[in-house]
């Protein structure tokens, strides 16, 4: 928690989480940049998922693990989930509370949070004064409900690294998650942007693997893969830059292309964090 309780809106950052803590750097880096933003406004981080809660969890009583990672946030080791954290914040003093979604895209789990935020704010009390939060608001993924506005600005972003892919000479392949019961048109919007500035951009899915994007690279290229996830986590390491044969660095080394990896999250890119920075201003605006 950064920032101290008291009158003013509670800001939640709302994250998928990681099991790594390198990882965990692209999610302080976005709570740094909304701190720097919102000086002494209470900003309190939550995971979504439940596997990873429960794994901080279990590290709280680790003490060789404690002593190998000195200097996280203990409120890592208490981590709740989005709903026990506005339960907590409503049984300690009821205020204003601004959801953000550090998520990419509207995909499963933000369809699940924003069923949570909207339920609880949808709750009514016969007195008006005796509702659970004066005011609860959700703010959109970084690529926002998948408008052309919302894609311009992540596209815009990600600059830095289509002028690392430029520099090299290099295609651009972004790895996203995806899902598999929600269609994401979002990702496939993303791409058409990026190629407005950057032709050879690609943006391909977990959920979907990289034959489209193989198939479009006919011949052998240098080829810069980075993961468009928020945290370098699981994903990143295994299914983007694993030395399995599946890892899709393997499989385009395996094509015959000149391959480079950039381990980081989106989270890393101060642009990209200033993409929800933007959604919690003008979700405080709105609660």
């Amino acid at each position: 928690m950064t920032g101290r309780p008291g009158a003013g809106p509670v800001i939640v950052l709302a994250a998928f989480g990681a099991s790594d803590p390198a990882a965990l750097k692209a999610v302080w880096s976005i709570r740094d940049r909304v701190a720097s933003a919102w000086p002494g406004a209470e900003i309190r981080l939550a995971f979504t998922s439940r596997v990873l809660r429960n794994l901080w969890r279990r590290r709280a009583g680790q003490a060789d693990f404690r002593a190998a990672n000195r200097g996280l946030p203990e409120e890592l080791y208490e981590i709740r989930s989005p709903l026990a954290l506005l339960a907590e914040i409503q049984e300690t003093a009821p205020r204003p509370v601004l959801v953000q979604s550090l998520h990419v895209a509207e995909g499963e789990e933000y369809a699940d949070l924003r069923n949570v935020v909207e339920a609880l704010a949808g709750l009514e009390t016969i007195r008006p004064d005796q509702r659970p939060f004066p005011g609860l608001l959700l703010a959109p993924p970084a690529l926002g409900d998948g408008g052309p506005d919302f894609l311009a600005a992540a596209a815009r972003a990600l600059q830095p690294l289509t002028a690392l892919a430029r520099r090299a000479g290099a295609a651009l392949v972004l790895m996203g998650h995806g899902s598999r019961r929600l269609a994401l048109g979002a990702y496939g919007g993303l791409e058409k942007q990026l190629r407005r500035e950057y032709p050879p951009a690609y943006v391909g899915l977990v959920e979907g693997g990289p034959e489209d994007i193989l198939a479009a690279l006919a011949e052998p290229r240098p080829v810069l893969l980075a993961p468009l996830l928020t945290v370098a986590g699981e994903h990143a390491r295994q299914d983007l830059a694993g030395p399995g044969p599946g890892s899709w660095a393997s499989r385009f080394a395996a094509a015959g292309h000149q391959v480079e990896i950039r381990l980081e999250g989106l989270g890393d890119l101060t642009a990209w964090a200033d993409l929800y920075v933007e959604h919690i201003r003008r979700g405080l605006a709105a609660l």
